[in-house]
């Protein structure tokens, strides 16, 4: 899935609010005229700020207070309002005399001086520069083949994975150097996911108390999330509105076994896993096992219902997560958001409740995690 989002909150974010010191950031812009440049941040006080600065003669400048790093998004004429949109920047304001000079429909090549931080981003960009070179004609073919195909999209978008990994040396030869930087939190940040609960934690250990609260905090987010819908946890028993606007509630099925999958009807594994969850379910059914489909199609329930049709999994019970877009942006808890009670980050993960309502297991990959899976099942109905 492709993740389109306007700048928010939870993407900004800044350090504490003592020791404030001011900061200007003074423009060049040039291409087709507008009339203002925006920038959006995180203040001193940790207020989330959208600013504007009129553009006089290619001109434009801009003031505030911060008292550390922030990142920030600068817009000129934004036409998606996506972060891969031609006339949206994103650079690292300190507390200094800054400088930046824009084109129209090529903010991506921004340059800027007076950030430290930014100074370091670019020298991180420079050492990438030749493996990102190589791999442009493959990136072009993926956003061509995603406008048109999404399912082809998510087979091709694993081919990145030597390329990522590659990208992944980069970043982490300047987090190991410089450990206690808003830098390597920003980076940290982006591969919080994929590392291994212990090397997180002890990345987190190493940020100073500012960073853990601000840029780091993700990372402690992320370590908290791990502790939720794991086993040995009580399973959050929700009660929802099924595919078929009937009543539904967790707490019913006490007594049995009850795989919840968490999937979406855009997700290529999710959908490739559905045929062998069938499977499972002809098997064991009549012994005391239910699935139950939690969907991430919130604002697609057409596309939900068609893929319940069309994969002919309409035997178990399908309610939708119960995402609300607006919140999850803001980054303000949503009680509803199933996904968020299970500690969901990846799709498909499928939660294992046994009949007393605790999580026994947890399978957060695709076919790969289907052998562990089974053999728990096995395991339990011999």
């Amino acid at each position: 899935m492709k993740h389109t989002l306007f700048l928010s909150a939870a993407v900004l974010t800044t350090v504490t609010a003592s020791a404030q010191k001011p900061f200007t950031l003074k423009g060049k812009y040039h291409g087709s005229p507008i009339s203002h440049i925006y920038l959006q941040y995180a203040d001193a006080s940790g207020k989330y700020l959208k600013d504007s600065a009129r553009v006089v003669n290619g001109a434009f400048a801009f003031s505030g207070n911060l008292s550390g790093t922030t990142m920030a998004g600068l817009l000129g004429n934004p036409a998606a309002r996506s972060m891969d949109d031609p006339n949206i920047a994103y650079v690292f304001l300190e507390p200094a005399d800054m400088t930046v000079d824009v084109t129209a429909n090529k903010f991506k090549d921004i340059k800027m001086t007076g950030s430290v931080t930014q100074n370091e981003m670019a020298a991180l960009d420079k050492q990438k520069a030749a493996l990102k070179k190589e791999w442009e004609p493959f990136m072009r073919k993926l956003d061509s083949v995603n406008k048109i195909d999404n399912f082809k999209f998510q087979e091709m978008k694993s081919g990145l994975k030597p390329y990522q990994e590659q990208m992944k040396k980069f970043d982490f030869a300047y987090i190991d150097k410089h450990p206690d930087t808003y830098l390597a939190a920003y980076l940290l940040r982006g591969h919080a996911m994929s590392l291994p609960t212990d090397q997180l934690q002890k990345y987190y250990d190493g940020l100073g108390a500012d960073l853990k609260t601000t840029i780091g905090k993700s990372m402690h987010d992320e370590l908290e999330r791990r502790k939720i819908g794991v086993p040995g946890t009580t399973a959050y028993a929700f009660a929802s509105t099924d595919i078929n606007g009937a009543p539904f509630n967790l707490a019913d099925y006490k007594g049995k076994y009850v795989l919840i999958d968490f999937w979406a009807s855009w997700c290529l594994p999710c959908r490739k896993g559905n045929p062998h969850l069938k499977k499972l379910y002809a098997e064991y059914k009549d012994k005391g096992f239910e699935i139950v489909g939690v969907s991430d199609d919130d604002s697609k329930p057409d596309a939900w219902r068609k893929a319940v049709n069309d994969d002919g999994i309409g035997i178990w019970k399908h309610v939708l997560r119960g995402m609300d877009r607006e919140k999850l942006m803001a980054g303000i808890f949503n009680p509803n958001d199933l996904s968020k009670r299970y500690g969901i980050a990846t799709l498909p993960t499928k939660i294992l409740v046994d009949k007393e309502g605790n999580i026994i297991g947890r399978y957060s990959g695709g076919e790969e995690d289907d052998a562990k899976m089974d053999a728990q099942l096995q395991s339990i109905f011999k």
